[in-house]
């Protein structure tokens, strides 16, 4: 039997865009994969602006405003860790020092 191959270049991202409720990542070989935003909790906060200043590192996205990228590998092979209570808590707080100092 023979091994599969990995090509990788084919699941490089060459676009990005969002629904109100999916970040949609479109890859080299013509794919296109959704994910839901609640997946990302730091991106679906985001504000549009934030969510508009990515940089396309490959197999990467990554986000300067929010410190805060996807990879894509996980991303393709549907691998979703649910962030733990102690990181939800300090998002909580994180995001309302953000919001406060912005009204």
């Amino acid at each position: 039997m023979q091994e599969p191959v990995i090509h990788e270049t084919r699941n490089e991202a060459r676009g990005l865009r969002f629904t109100e409720t999916h970040v949609m990542v479109d890859l080299a070989d013509g794919r296109i994969i959704g994910v839901p935003l609640h997946f990302f909790p730091l991106l679906e906060a985001a504000t549009d602006a934030e969510k508009e200043n990515y940089r396309l590192y490959g197999l990467s996205i990554y986000w300067d405003d929010i410190d805060d990228g996807i990879d894509l590998t996980a991303m393709i092979s549907g691998l979703y860790i649910p962030p733990t209570r102690e990181y939800l808590e300090e998002l909580r707080l994180s995001l309302g020092a953000r919001l406060a100092a912005t009204t």
